[in-house]
Parts: C-alpha cells; sequence; structure tokens
C-alpha cells in the first residue's frame, strides 16, 4: 500500500501529493514522475522497502512533492504542470530553503525544461538544485524549444542520474554532476547508490 498523503494539489492539467516531515511544508524536494505513471504507483516507489526516499528525506526534515503527469502530455505541456507545482510550493513554504526540483524519465524533462523556462521569464523559481534521472531525450521539436530557453536552469546545481546505456540527450558537460551505475531493481523510485548520492547535495 502507497505512503498517504498529508494534501493533495490540484493543479493545470496534473496531481501533486504532498509528504511533510513536520506541520508544515518547509524544505521541499520535488519530483516529477515519468508520464503516465500513478501517483499511487509514484509513492510506492518513494516509499519502497528495499529503499525509501520518503523515509530517508524526512529523516533529514525534508517533505516530498511528488508530481504526477498524464501519459498523453507533452513537454511545452508539462512543463506548464511544473512550473505551477514549483509557484504553489513556494506560496505554501515556511522558512526560505531553497527547492530541489527534479524528476524521472520525461518528468525529468519537464522540470528541465520548466526552470529553464522560468529564468528565461526572469522569474525567481528559488532552487537551489535539480536534477535528472533517466531523462527522456527530447524529440526533435523540443530540442529547438530548450535552445531557445537555454538549454538548461543555469541558476541551480544540476545534478544528472543516469543508468548505464540509458539515452537521456545529456552528456557530462551540460551537467554540474554526474552519476552513472548499472539499472537497480525494479521497485524503488532512486536505487540506494542514486538516493545516497542525491541527499548529500540538497540545498541548505
Amino acid at each position: 500500500m502507497a505512503a498517504e498523503p498529508n494534501e493533495t494539489w490540484t493543479l493545470r492539467n496534473a496531481t501533486a501529493w504532498v509528504f511533510t516531515a513536520d506541520e508544515n511544508l518547509t524544505r521541499p524536494v520535488l519530483l516529477v514522475g515519468d508520464a503516465g505513471t500513478g501517483l499511487a504507483d509514484l509513492a510506492a516507489g518513494a516509499d519502497h522497502g528495499s529503499y525509501s526516499l520518503l523515509s530517508e528525506l524526512k529523516a533529514r526534515g525534508r517533505d516530498l512533492v511528488l508530481l504526477g503527469l498524464p501519459a498523453d502530455g507533452s513537454m511545452t505541456g508539462d512543463g506548464g504542470s511544473v512550473q505551477n507545482a514549483v509557484v504553489r510550493a513556494l506560496a505554501e513554504q515556511y522558512g526560505d530553503t531553497r527547492l530541489t526540483v527534479g524528476g524521472t524519465g520525461q518528468g525529468a524533462l519537464a522540470a528541465r525544461y520548466a526552470l529553464a523556462g522560468m529564468e528565461y521569464q526572469r522569474i525567481d523559481h528559488r532552487t537551489g538544485l535539480f536534477f535528472s534521472h533517466n531523462g527522456a531525450s527530447p524529440e526533435l521539436e523540443d530540442e529547438a524549444e530548450l535552445s531557445r530557453m537555454g538549454d538548461r536552469p543555469r541558476i541551480p546545481l544540476f545534478l544528472r542520474l543516469a543508468d548505464s546505456g540509458v539515452d537521456d540527450g545529456l552528456d557530462e558537460e551540460i551537467a554540474d554532476e554526474t552519476i552513472t551505475a548499472e539499472a537497480g531493481p525494479a521497485g524503488p523510485l532512486l536505487s540506494k547508490e542514486y538516493g545516497s548520492w542525491l541527499l548529500e547535495r540538497l540545498p541548505d
């Protein structure tokens, strides 16, 4: 059974489940799931028995916001949903810890576009760390749009987590730091190796 969220956000073309470490949202980590992955499946992966990213975050006083995307979305449309989630997180956050924003698969691409787009529009996303886990490689038309937005968010630290052999359309030069590993067992949203590496780099 998936962990129960403390709150549900209804966003533009998407829904988010919010898991707070304490009573209020204070140190949010926004993780965007792959397209078509239901929130219950995302939550089950985040709280998997072999490695619970949710428990590890809560132990550090971090909140987890899981954002589900539709199966038939687009980079630009999904990116708008991510921007909506970022704005909502900033509006509800207590304190001034910078956000961590990232995703897996299509969610990673949408988050990358969302933050780059906000910077292009000079909107302060107050994000200190962006991570891409096995990000989807952009389609040809998406590459042109990403390039127009600067290709990547420039303000946050950019972490790339990629299984060996995964084509995420990225290389080590575009990311500030990269970790590559063999694909882990099915189930956890992030492997223990990836999760521990990411947790060590969360912004203060």
